[in-house]
């Protein structure tokens, strides 16, 4: 069941402003599935109101959608999307977690989940820091317009900062998908950012864990897989794009797995064969 809700949310993520309409056959190729898996997904789901066939056998999203886009809670905040997995990294990592936005040149913390640890990094609710400093607002300026980000470094920037080696950085931490600092802010301290994007694909706000170097560095690459899935699934929730969301092939892969590491029915032991008396010939 898991796989084929997953696949039928596939369907709708093959939609977007390049593609309003699109035939069975360029549903297939953008899902990745067989033409045939695909039609039946396309006419279970047309049957139900969420899709149309038009004249020209293409289809596309109906105002069903829009309608149930429209029970959307206006209220909902960015806090109460990202707390609770705010707190399922925090469990997983044991390091403090924070949920950052853009104030005018500055980043400002959002939501705060300390880590249990004695030793560990202090953030405040509504503290201010310069969007220079630090992976969380570092990892905001990599996905910028030029224009805002000339306005962050002519103000935040200091007069004899390396312009070349931050392009050069920012240009990195964009293709990687994360941001990592070491005590640019407090010495000894080591952050790892992640983007959060929201459904216009803009990246107002980033998701930080930061802690003592010493426990941090040495599991970097680990601590980064966990960050790269949490900014993932709270924009997913924030309607980001599926180039920026969770990739739905997971879940038809989760469920693959699931069913494979199911276990099986043990096969009822067979009779043991039985063996010939030592005087007994071989049939010609």
């Amino acid at each position: 069941m898991i796989r084929a809700v997953g696949r039928a949310l596939a369907i709708f993520d093959a939609f977007d402003n390049e593609h309003l309409s699109l035939t069975l056959q360029e549903l297939s190729e953008r899902i990745r599935m067989p033409k045939t898996t695909t039609f039946r997904l396309v006419n279970t789901l047309e049957r139900a109101g969420f899709l149309i066939r038009m004249d020209n056998q293409q289809y596309c999203l109906s105002l069903k959608l829009a309608r149930l886009g429209g029970l959307v809670r206006g209220t909902l905040s960015i806090r109460e999307i990202a707390r609770p997995l705010m707190l399922e990294v925090n469990g997983q990592t044991q390091e403090t977690v924070t949920l950052n936005t853009v104030v005018g040149v500055e980043r400002m913390v959002l939501e705060v989940v300390d880590s249990p640890s004695p030793l560990m990094s202090m953030a405040r609710l509504g503290q201010h820091q310069p969007l220079f400093l630090g992976a969380a607002g570092r990892i905001i300026m990599a996905y910028m317009e030029p224009d805002a980000l000339e306005t962050v470094l002519k103000k935040n920037a200091p007069p004899d900062f390396d312009r070349t080696a931050v392009d050069r950085e920012l240009t990195r931490f964009r293709r990687q998908g994360f941001a990592v600092t070491r005590g640019q802010r407090v010495p000894g301290l080591t952050a790892i950012a992640v983007p959060i994007f929201d459904m216009n694909d803009r990246v107002p706000h980033s998701l930080a864990l930061t802690g003592p170097s010493v426990r941090m560095d040495a599991r970097e690459s680990e601590l980064a897989e966990i960050m790269i899935a949490a900014g993932r699934d709270v924009s997913t929730r924030l309607g980001a794009s599926p180039e920026h969301a969770i990739d739905l092939k997971v879940l038809t892969d989760d469920a693959a797995a699931e069913k494979s590491a199911a276990p099986k029915k043990k096969a009822s032991p067979k009779a043991p064969a039985k063996t010939r008396k030592p005087t007994e010939k071989l049939a010609a």
